[in-house]
């Protein structure tokens, strides 16, 4: 069982104060954000702008980051001006914006024609079921099955593993979504490891919340030391250091953080 991030507050200040620049990096969908049925509903808990707004304040002190399967824009239009100076990873890493960071995966073009003629052979496939959302990301396709009756799961699974997927797209599975990316060994992790190259940050001046399996790759690539946050059970199997129980616990660890850095 992971300890719960109170639990060890002089370690974590003691880390976070003996760096002069850090990095405080996020994922959004169930860290910053409670899952919602439909994706368009997400919003931050209520607490979460005012916090991060007191972190983004002390730049150039602490840089800010978010890493989300969203697109940039979506996600952008989701965090509100307060974060605007932020590093944004959309689509898994695919995407990077800010720091002089703009960029992307060269396999986000090569990998669009296929996603395309994938929307036309999924479309009328799952329009039978209630409560399921093919939403395209541009750089990747999600299936969203949250809002369905269970009951029609077994059908639509078998639709999936169907597919004759191209080489170019593989599948992922997440919570209550099938993702279809490009077919690249790039995730989440690679993404943030770009990110600490360009802004010269060692790991240990890194912290990093996140609730899903796609966290798990910036986890088992920031490694022991760096302070990295589960979002969600403490039981849960993970490379997290420290648990936070929900979203709204994770923004009273930012809170937290910031008064670290911030106290003399």
């Amino acid at each position: 069982m992971r300890p719960h991030w109170t639990e060890h507050p002089g370690g974590l200040r003691a880390q976070i104060k003996r760096h002069s620049r850090i990095l405080v990096a996020s994922d959004f969908d169930g860290t910053l954000s409670p899952l919602v049925d439909h994706p368009g509903d997400a919003v931050l808990c209520p607490e979460a702008p005012a916090v991060l707004a007191r972190l983004a304040a002390l730049l150039p002190r602490v840089r800010l980051a978010f890493l989300s399967g969203r697109s940039l824009a979506d996600l952008a239009s989701r965090l509100g001006p307060a974060v605007e100076n932020a590093i944004l990873a959309g689509n898994h890493g695919l995407e990077l914006r800010g720091a002089h960071l703009d960029w992307i995966h060269r396999s986000a073009f090569t990998a669009r024609p296929h996603l395309k003629r994938l929307i036309k052979q999924l479309a009328p496939s799952i329009g039978e079921f209630a409560g399921v959302e093919l939403e395209d990301k541009g750089a990747s396709l999600t299936l969203h099955y949250r809002r369905m009756d269970a009951m029609d799961f077994p059908k639509l699974r078998a639709i999936v593993d169907a597919l004759a997927l191209p080489d170019q797209v593989r599948m992922h599975e997440g919570k209550k979504v099938f993702e279809f990316r490009p077919q690249v060994e790039w995730n989440k992790g690679f993404a943030l490891r770009r990110i600490l190259r360009r802004i010269d940050l060692s790991d240990d001046a890194v912290v990093f919340l996140g609730d899903d399996a796609t966290d798990e790759d910036v986890f088992r690539e920031l490694g022991p030391t760096a302070v990295t946050v589960h979002v969600g059970s403490a039981t849960a199997p993970g490379c997290a250091r420290l648990n936070a129980h929900d979203p709204a616990d994770a923004v009273l660890f930012l809170d937290a953080l910031a008064s670290f850095v911030s106290d003399p």
